[in-house]
């Protein structure tokens, strides 16, 4: 008797475990894996066109690795700004409609606010936001989706806005001519002209190193008709001539006007003194004496 009364609290067991088995294969199965825009992988894109209402179109490509913008300046593009447009191919999202059934003009989307398209397709493209939940109706052929709005936020910004904020191109620097001073890059040390005795060797690679990592505030076209005399010039590895700048104050603002892009560059005082002046010599430290 007993020994039955343990075979059927073991079948018992074994019921139970087999039914919450059961019942989390089932879960599993009834939750959909979340849908994402498009199949395209953001790896595999090489071009984006951004066309947007009332302003001019931005065009971007992808060469050795390196992003640009072909149109309507011809300079590296923004890193993270171009990363943001390539996120969209990805979103998620949780319902989508034909809207061969609705009215496009009910959505913002016989106009479009904006669009992208990645290669030569997909053609992604925005209209209003949905009244509840603030969303943004987007539309890809003749599917209807709602995704956040964020994404819209990132096709809003002026065409300088998709442009990369380093003054300057890539590339190994081998010369830096400033108003007060040249640096040449000799036998693998930078030499000073005039000599800079109160500093190091170390002062003279940080003012290098200044000058590859910098990154403008914002960009602005430059737009008068001439170029005014350049007083600095940046000599790059490989390229025949000089990356020429002209520093002036716009608007209260130091700015480095790149002649060959014809951009300002609009920085800050502290990067101005970066770009412009050899970092001070740090004190020598003071040993203190015994009376």
């Amino acid at each position: 008797m007993r020994a039955r009364l343990l075979l059927n609290l073991a079948l018992l067991l074994t019921i139970i475990v087999l039914v919450v088995l059961v019942s989390r294969t089932a879960d599993e199965t009834d939750t959909p894996a979340p849908s994402t825009l498009t199949d395209l992988a953001p790896d595999k894109v090489q071009h984006i066109r951004l066309q947007r209402r009332d302003q001019e179109p931005v065009t971007l490509y992808k060469e050795q690795g390196t992003w640009y913008m072909q149109q309507p300046y011809q300079l590296a593009a923004n890193e993270y700004r171009v990363q943001a447009l390539l996120r969209l191919l990805q979103a998620e999202y949780e319902t989508a409609h034909r809207l061969d059934e609705l009215e496009p003009a009910r959505y913002g989307l016989e106009q479009p606010r904006a669009s992208l398209t990645y290669n030569d397709s997909p053609v992604i493209e925005f209209g209003d936001t949905e009244p509840l939940s603030k969303q943004r109706y987007v539309r890809i052929g003749n599917r209807l989706y709602l995704l956040p709005d964020t994404h819209y936020y990132h096709t809003i910004s002026p065409a300088t806005g998709y442009l990369s904020h380093a003054p300057l191109p890539k590339g190994k620097i081998v010369a830096l001519t400033l108003p007060d001073l040249r640096l040449d890059l000799e036998a693998g040390q930078w030499q000073a002209r005039p000599p800079q005795p109160a500093h190091s060797a170390d002062a003279l690679t940080e003012l290098i190193a200044n000058w590859r990592n910098a990154q403008a505030l914002r960009l602005e076209p430059y737009t008068q008709d001439s170029l005014p005399k350049a007083d600095i010039e940046v000599q790059l590895q490989d390229r025949e001539e000089p990356v020429r700048f002209t520093l002036q104050i716009k608007d209260g603002q130091p700015t480095l006007l790149r002649h060959d892009a014809a951009m300002r560059y609009i920085i800050n005082d502290e990067i101005r003194q970066q770009l412009l002046q050899l970092p001070e010599p740090l004190p020598e430290p003071q040993l203190k004496t015994e009376n």
